[in-house]
């Protein structure tokens, strides 16, 4: 009723006399400082007047100070509202409404025009013009021109405002001619601020190790996701692409490796709050980015919606996230809207990706042909695979003659399928990307949405990505503002899954196989598979690479969908509270099918396993669906109340912040499997087993998989700081957190760091020195945490059903048990840090070094236990590491005019990584069957050695008279006498392929080098012409060493001479007194084949071309007549070219059989409006 009568007066107050209450008696009042609705209130009980307003335009819990306490009505009003609300009275109601801006005919009006340019005086459209204080404004136009029309006032500030510029204040006076601003770029080394996640500090006040990338860095390089942002750019963050697949994860590692078991990944804030929208991964047998990519958050994030992306690196910076943050920090801030006309922007981009090339020395048809007949000179009787074998065994035995022999060989020899063409594609990808931004001075809004689709250079994978965030910013008065975000990111992904890896697959293929016969149909690869059927006639599988790639299928889809809300209030001058929070809900399905009849369905066959003969017959082989669902449902809240203030004109300046935050993570996860499916009819089945004898090799754990996980955490923080004439800084932090992962003994876990830092280019000493504009020393000490789970509180019992149905009176017992370790722990590493910052000659020489030394304790290994626990050891946190290292960054303004700018960037780091306590002291240690395969070779970790060293034997070739594999030993027995035999160049061998005893073994091993690279960098340049730039980045590690592609071939097996080989095999030893360094072929096993020698590792240095982008920005007139605001057209071309020594397809994917990286080529065209 009340808000009704209110419009009923607004509707009446324009016939009210402005002086009606001036006729009337002039009560007195006596009034209080307070609210303005106390004040309202003492009026009205001292009187008989009714206040009327609407509260979403007047806050009357807003204090205010009277300078007269005593007055009338209107002297008291006066004081109250100001100038910015008016109020009528009528009889005994008071109304008040705001003063609108809009002013009568009669007011004056003044027209302000100008134009807004750069400092190479090029114009700017879309700038911000606002009249200060107010939110009345224009946007600069296509030309950078302006017309603001004003109520005419004595004092008229402009704001100037535009992204990638310093804000700019002008104080306008009357002219008759247009006024000109030029804004200049924001690139003051000293004013930009770091923002942590938790708070944004001034760069000149950050104690801690931190590098940032800006959306500069980003815009218009193709980048397809955040990793590819990172590469190269950052000293000590190292980036390697695993899988070249589209949309696949990245490795990134800050500052070596911070755990033997666990997980080294950094941990990712955006936008404040912990990154969320993972997963849990239910295996299926599926590829590798079905396991890793769909499972993630990080894909959610768009490059293009990116602000900026800063490391933390050392405690100082990361001790904040305490228990979380031992693998560094990664803080990723997206776009939001800013104050300004709206401003649309619209990218699209086309890409062609380019099939891979084979780098290894593989033997052609003519070589292959007469590797054969040489193996068949020397292993007659086998039944060897390859083609030509099969020819020549069959002529011997008389079912074909020796002509139709050499007549099918000669067709043969015609044939040279370069395989790495046949299956490989040029592969085709598209983009979209738009953006709405803009908003008032208390309002401000973003929106953007994005479309990527990526086809990869495999046959059947395509990854298709959308997604859209909506993002508002508004200020309710001065002191409260409300930040929502809404994001949501849908992904599907298609990929073969096909039992064949392609890559392998051309690689080892022989060279007189194809794909099609000489009709046309598909063709059968014979030397792979060349079994012959016992349950029917012909061939036990049929093989043709394409066809089985194409004809598999698994489907994945993934859906996330996050809010954020954070409330911002300023309680007086320095003080403010917020209370913000995420709730995140994700899902992800994958569907695996395969085709009945095809190779993959005959190989992984449910029922296969339950005949003697080990085959699938054709009317069993019905193919095979398979599902996994997960879902997960997350929340974070935090509540913080933070201080700053500064004093003495600025002379003290104090920092400080405490909260609380409390997490929860659910994930649910089913999978199942069909043993036969119709993709016709889209049904599945199972087998009609009747009258057929299960035995355990029927797996029927296989045909579903069930798991929940929970994941909570409580975590209570501080920190503060104070600086002093910003010359000395000193801070620190303490965080207490808590998990329900941990024993209840050691549950919660305090974390704590104290920096400093001295700006020397703020003593009075340094002022003779003006070619310094920063020169700074920061020190940092202080503990951060992780959690290894591989290791749990509690016990497990395992039942595997269909592998060991081990039972006891009718009872099935379990399979396994893992001991509970209730005294499990957080994994803490103490972090040692010092670094010197050094910006000279107008900022165009920027250098940053940092040292660190850190030591991880408590990680996870095992330990012995006595046997009358009942069990021999278990995992426990034993084991300690250190990561010491140095880094160093360079960034130079090489040139800049008007015309023309060059600018450089360098970066370099060091990282040594050594286990200083562990369960094996020493290589001797380890026993002699121990890591005599390759299936072993990354589990060992030595005290003294690196994480995931290689450890076997140095090769010193072959023996010419007996042909079997020599390795180097320098040892003596326990008598004092000295182990194997001298060697023609002066030192000691064993024959590997002789009786050697476990001293020799144990002795002759060594360490060969370590898996992660020691030396790590980029660098990148820019040029920049008038309205063409051109830049290129870099990246390059050494120190370290990838398994050879040779460790795949044949390695002295002749069974796996079958397929193609490397072309030194061809001079492989045959008879005594044969100089060669391929030891003698055998059926059975070989050291060559078995052991870890040395050659099985080459040297993974390499320098890759990672981005050359080369931009043109359209002439702004022609945008004029376009009616649009810019435009620029952009030419990208990633992973350009790798140098390297490695022989292998690619340095960067570790030596692995994966998804090879490509070649892509990418077109964008960008348009503002």
């Amino acid at each position: 009723m009340r808000n009704l009568f209110f419009l009923l007066l607004i509707s009446a107050s324009s016939v009210w006399a402005k002086d009606s209450y001036s006729q009337r008696v002039q009560e007195m009042f006596n009034v209080k400082n307070g609210t303005i609705e106390s004040i309202f209130k003492q009026i009205k009980k001292q009187s008989h007047y009714e206040f009327f307003y609407n509260t979403a335009v007047l806050d009357v819990k807003q204090n205010v100070t009277l300078k007269t306490l005593n007055g009338t009505l209107d002297e008291i009003l006066a004081q109250v509202l100001g100038e910015k609300y008016v109020y009528q009275v009528k009889d005994n109601y008071v109304l008040i409404s705001e003063r609108k801006m809009t002013m009568p005919d009669e007011v004056k009006k003044m027209t302000i025009k100008g134009i807004v340019k750069d400092k190479k005086g090029e114009t700017l459209p879309g700038v911000s013009v606002l009249l200060k204080g107010t939110t009345v404004g224009v946007a600069t136009d296509a030309k950078g021109e302006f017309t603001l029309v004003i109520p005419e006032q004595n004092e008229i500030i402009l704001r100037f405002t535009f992204i990638g510029m310093k804000m700019k204040d002008v104080v306008y006076k009357k002219q008759n001619k247009p006024i000109v601003v030029v804004m200049e770029e924001d690139v003051n080394e000293m004013e930009e601020v770091v923002v942590t996640g938790y708070q944004e500090i001034k760069k000149e006040r950050m104690t801690g190790a931190v590098e940032t990338v800006t959306s500069k860095d980003i815009v218009n390089k193709g980048y397809t996701s955040v990793e590819e942002v990172l590469k190269g750019q950052l000293a000590g963050v190292t980036t390697m692409s695993l899988s070249g697949r589209p949309g696949a994860q990245a490795q990134i590692r800050i500052r070596g490796v911070n755990s033997l078991t666990g997980s080294s990944d950094p941990y990712w804030i955006v936008d404040g709050m912990p990154l969320q929208g993972d997963v849990p991964r239910i295996s299926m047998g599926g590829t590798e980015f079905q396991e890793t990519v769909l499972t993630s958050g990080i894909g959610n994030i768009a490059p293009d919606d990116i602000e900026s992306i800063t490391v933390l690196k050392d405690a100082a910076a990361t001790a904040i996230y305490g228990s979380r943050a031992a693998n560094g920090v990664i803080v990723i801030t997206t776009k939001r809207g800013t104050a300004g006309k709206s401003y649309i922007n619209i990218q699209a981009s086309y890409a062609m990706s380019e099939a891979p090339d084979n780098r290894l020395k593989m033997m052609n048809t003519r070589e292959k042909i007469d590797f054969e007949r040489g193996i068949y000179e020397d292993f007659p009787g086998l039944n060897l695979r390859g083609r030509v074998y099969q020819l020549l065994k069959k002529t011997d035995r008389g079912v074909i003659t020796r002509d139709a022999a050499e007549e099918e060989i000669a067709r043969l020899s015609k044939i040279n399928t370069n395989w790495f063409k046949e299956i490989f594609r040029m592969a085709h990808s598209q983009s979209y990307n738009a953006t709405l931004s803009g908003g008032s001075e208390t309002t401000q809004y973003y929106g953007s949405i994005s479309y990527n689709s990526q086809e990869g250079v495999m046959p059947n994978n395509k990854y298709d990505a959308i997604g859209g965030a909506l993002k508002l910013t508004h200020d309710f008065n001065p002191r409260l503002r409300i930040l929502f975000d809404v994001t949501t990111s849908l992904r599907n992904d298609r990929s073969t899954a096909s039992v064949l890896n392609p890559l392998q697959y051309a690689t080892f293929a022989n060279p007189y196989e194809n794909l099609y016969d000489e009709n046309g149909d598909w063709a059968y690869d014979r030397s792979y598979t060349a079994e012959r059927s016992v349950v029917k006639d012909g061939y036990k599988y049929d093989v043709n690479i394409l066809k089985d790639l194409n004809e598999n299928t698994s489907k994945s889809r993934y859906q996330s969908n996050q809010i954020m809300l954070k409330l911002e209030y300023k309680i007086i001058k320095g003080l403010m509270v917020s209370v913000m929070g995420t709730l995140s809900n994700s899902s992800s399905h994958t569907m695996t099918e395969i085709v009945p009849g095809s190779y993959t369905s005959k190989y992984t066959s449910w029922v296969k396993g339950i005949y003697n003969e080990g085959e699938t017959p054709d009317y069993l082989n019905n193919g095979q669906m398979a599902e996994s669902t997960s879902r997960s449902q997350g929340w974070t809240e935090r509540v913080q109340l933070e201080y700053a203030r500064g004093f003495s004109n600025g002379d003290h300046y104090v920092n400080a912040f405490i909260g609380q935050e409390v997490s929860s993570q659910k994930g649910y996860g089913f999978s199942s499997m069909l043993p036969e499916w119709s993709p016709v009819y889209g049904v599945g089945s199972y087998p009609d087993l009747n009258g057929v004898t299960i035995n355990s090799s029927l797996s029927l754990g296989s045909l579903g998989s069930h798991r929940e996980s929970q994941d909570r955490s409580v975590s209570f923080f501080f920190t503060g700081s104070y600086s002093y004439k910003d010359r000395y800084v000193v801070s620190g932090s303490a965080r207490l957190d808590g998990a329900d992962i941990i024993g209840t003994a050691n549950r919660f876990s305090p974390l704590w760091n104290v920096s400093g830092k001295w700006n020397l280019h703020n003593e009075s000493f340094m002022e003779n020195l003006p070619i310094f504009n920063q020169l700074s020393l920061r020190a940092s000490y202080g503990f951060t945490g992780s959690i290894d789970r591989n290791a749990l509180p509690f016990s497990l019992l395992i039942k595997n059903y269909g592998y060991n149905n081990y039972s006891y009176d009718g009872v099935k017992l379990v399979d396994e048990y893992q001991a509970a370790n209730p005294s499990i722990k957080w994994q803490r590493k103490e972090d040692r840090s010092f670094g010197l910052d050094l910006s000279m000659l107008n900022n165009r020489l920027n250098v940053t070094v940092n040292y660190y030394n850190n030591d991880t304790r408590n990680l996870l290994d095992t330990k012995n236990v006595a046997v009358s626990s009942g069990v021999r050891s278990i995992v426990a946190n034993v084991a300690s590491l250190r990561n010491t290292g140095w880094e160093f960054s360079l960034r130079t303004l090489n040139v800049k005019t008007n015309d023309f700018s060059w600018t450089t960037s360098f970066n370099f780091a060091t990282n040594k990584n050594k286990v200083t306590e562990t369960f094996y002291k020493d290589l001797d240690e380890i026993p002699v069957s121990t890591n005599s395969t390759m299936e072993s070779m990354y589990s060992l970790y030595i005290q003294g050695q690196s994480v995931n060293s290689y450890y076997g034997f140095k090769y010193a070739g072959v023996d010419p008279v007996t042909g079997g594999a020599l390795a180097y030993i320098d040892g003596y027995d326990d008598e004092g006498n000295r182990l194997g035999s001298l060697y023609k160049d002066g030192r000691y061998v064993i024959n590997m392929d002789e009786n050697y005893n476990a001293l020799e073994a144990r002795t002759a091993r060594v360490y060969i080098g370590e898996s992660y690279p020691p030396y790590t960098g980029g660098f990148s340049t820019s040029f920049t012409y008038k309205r063409i730039s051109l830049s290129a980045n870099f990246t390059f590690m050494g120190g370290h060493k990838l398994r050879s592609f040779q460790s795949y071939t044949s390695n002295g097996n002749v069974y796996a001479a079958a397929q193609n080989v490397l072309s030194m095999e061809a001079n492989r030893w045959r008879k005594p007194g044969d100089m060669t360094d391929v030891p003698k072929y055998e059926l059975g096993r070989t050291s060559y084949l078995y052991d870890i020698y040395d050659f099985r590792y080459e040297d993974g240095a390499y320098m890759k071309c990672n981005n050359v982008s080369l931009g043109y920005n359209l002439p702004q007139n022609l945008c004029t007549l376009l009616h649009i605001t810019r435009a620029r057209f952009n030419f990208n071309m990633s992973n350009l070219f790798t140098l390297t020594k490695y022989r292998g397809i690619d340095p960067e994917n570790m030596g692995a059989f994966g998804y090879p990286s490509a070649k892509r080529y990418n077109f964008s065209i960008s348009i503002g409006i």
